[in-house]
């Protein structure tokens, strides 16, 4: 079995003298920033039953679709750069701005004219991205005690709920004004950004952290697992690579109704949201390695047998089952990642994100490409199958739940 990684040496910070202990598990500033998170990661989620309307307006092929869907990822792939700098400054300001700014950018699709435009501004709302995911996760553990994993879970279920919410809401946006009227949707987004700044920006308690180490010596320490843990969640996110993106267009070539194929990712998203909740929680206590192998090992499985069936109906309670199993790899991985560099918390978030965020841009496009070929309910299906491979380097992790209790 691996070694458990080494730890980095960090030098113990001063408290603020009106701050809670560092070893308090700290709900409420949790659930704000999973509130943050919720309405975030909803925007990111209209793009998919936004390219049904898209395609025809713009003239374009299911392979362009799916590079302008990728556009959005690619610029999130600065977040190891944005998480190395979140490790050394207050980044209040990021959680409290980047959902209006993602929102703003995302609500404007419907009008943008050309691809070119929906590149630029998917682009925006990816850096937007980049911004908020690695200091929001990071100032979880940061907030969690010693229950990273719990902590961790509270926050991804709030993303897995905006992705769940978002299809539905875009979906009844534009069936109510059209696309040209897509942009109403950005008005929450910039509401909780007001209400963030009440909560978060006014109260530098929640600045509290270790100094952070060196990323180098950090990354050296750890290389083995680090490297096993990156392809696992690589492999392991070709199962949802390019269902979310495409599944309201396959269903919707098939006969459904665009409410049907919103539903079809808001109810998967619902289970990956009960997925997130369980996820990070359950790993606590059974274990990191044994929560990803459950993820991989049933949950692709499952997602195959949603996509096999016809498009109806019944395809919607065996994709919100498939979601609540493959979701639960969400939380494990991003506090697995922290554990491995705890006192790099935000860079490990970044790099964590970093290596989904590649494999889904490839993905998608490839996905797209391969759709275009044979098919898109035979190139989805590909990619579920392809997350069966991460099993083996499932299986060559090392445990780190010891370090929560030892770094906070």
């Amino acid at each position: 079995m691996a070694a458990a990684p080494a730890r980095q040496s960090p030098t113990a910070a001063s408290p603020d003298p009106g701050s809670a202990s560092p070893a308090a598990f700290d709900a409420p500033t949790i659930v704000t920033v999973a509130t943050a998170h919720l309405v975030h990661d909803s925007y990111p989620a209209f793009v998919g039953v936004l390219l049904p309307l898209l395609i025809p307006k713009l003239g374009i092929s299911l392979a362009v679709a799916g590079l302008l869907a990728a556009t959005f990822r690619v610029a999130t792939a600065v977040q190891p750069i944005l998480g190395h700098i979140a490790d050394r400054a207050d980044t209040r300001y990021w959680i409290v701005l980047a959902p209006g700014a993602t929102a703003v950018a995302i609500s404007l699709l419907g009008l943008a004219p050309s691809p070119a435009v929906v590149a630029l501004l998917l682009a925006l709302a990816g850096l937007s991205s980049a911004v908020f995911h690695p200091a929001a996760a990071a100032l979880v553990t940061r907030s969690s005690g010693t229950q990273w994993g719990r902590g961790t879970s509270i926050f991804m279920t709030g993303g897995e709920s905006g992705r769940a919410i978002g299809p539905l809401v875009i979906a009844f946006v534009l069936s109510a004004v059209g696309l040209s009227g897509s942009w109403i949707a950005l008005v929450p987004g910039v509401l909780v950004a007001g209400v963030l700044f009440s909560r978060l920006a006014r109260r530098p308690e929640i600045h509290l952290k270790r100094p952070a180490g060196s990323i180098r010596a950090g990354l050296g320490a750890v290389k083995r697992p680090f490297l096993l843990l990156a392809a696992a969640s690589a492999l392991l996110s070709m199962a949802t690579v390019g269902l979310l993106v495409f599944i309201p267009t396959y269903l919707t070539d098939a006969g459904a109704g665009l409410v049907l194929a919103g539903a079809a990712v808001t109810v998967f998203e619902i289970g990956g949201a009960v997925g997130a909740f369980s996820g990070g929680t359950l790993s606590d206590r059974i274990g990191r390695r044994p929560m990803l192998a459950i993820a991989a090992g049933v949950g692709a499985p499952l997602l195959i047998v949603a996509l096999a069936l016809p498009a109806g109906p019944a395809v919607l309670p065996v994709l919100a089952i498939a979601g609540v199993v493959l979701l639960t790899a969400g939380p494990v991985e991003l506090v697995l990642m922290q554990e491995l560099l705890p006192e790099n918390r935000s860079t490990a978030v970044g790099l964590s994100i970093f290596v989904t965020t590649i494999t889904s841009a490839v993905g998608t496009v490839a996905v797209g490409a391969l759709g275009q070929a044979v098919g898109l309910q035979a190139a989805l299906i590909l990619a579920a199958g392809a997350s069966l491979l991460a099993l083996p380097f499932i299986a060559l992790l090392p445990e780190t739940r010891h370090v929560s209790r030892e770094a906070v």
